[in-house]
């Protein structure tokens, strides 16, 4: 199945001889990606935003049958609006074999995961492929819960964005923390 719209430079330009091309999301490079150039590919190809923005550490879009099985598409940016993660997610009640589909998938266009833990009949599932430019994908699924998420991350970038919005946090809870004691 060669429908992900994120490899189809990579396959083409290995079968060209070319060398594997960077981990791309609809025609954009993932490695050095901004929000705005991430933004126009998003609007171009179509998806319907829900929340797309500055003042959002992610923009949520639906997906119209881009990835089959996939419902939304969410992208996280740094402050500095780098691209951090894309994760499409592919809602499931009950279903273990999702995972085990998507995975196939993956692996029809990008070889076998780098790394894999988890059994696809029971608890938590992560396969992991690692890509040119320190750039990841990943199939993850929890556990009870069995729906699926498909990542293609920038690693630096998504750490730094976890690490601002954690600071962020604390930074609004020392706030209110401020506020309610002058409270008294």
């Amino acid at each position: 199945m060669r429908k992900l719209v994120f490899v189809l430079s990579f396959w083409w330009a290995g079968a060209a001889g070319a060398g594997p091309a960077p981990l791309s999301l609809f025609g954009v490079p993932l490695e050095h990606a901004t929000r705005a150039r991430l933004e126009g590919a998003m609007d171009k190809a179509g998806l319907t935003p829900v929340q797309v923005g500055k003042k959002f550490w992610y923009d949520i879009y639906r997906v119209h049958g881009q990835l089959p099985g996939a419902s939304q598409l969410m992208v996280g940016y740094t402050k500095n609006n780098r691209f951090a993660v894309a994760r499409y997610v592919f809602p499931s009640f009950m279903d273990t074999s999702q995972v085990t589909k998507i995975i196939a998938m993956v692996k029809d266009n990008y070889g076998p995961p780098s790394s894999r833990t988890g059994m696809a009949g029971l608890g938590m599932v992560t396969a992991t492929w690692r890509e040119p430019g320190g750039m990841e994908i990943r199939v993850v699924r929890g556990w009870p819960a069995t729906t699926t998420t498909l990542s293609l991350l920038n690693p630096a970038m998504d750490t730094r964005m976890k690490a601002q919005i954690a600071a962020e946090k604390a930074h609004r809870l020392d706030v209110q923390a401020r506020a309610d004691s002058d409270a008294f």
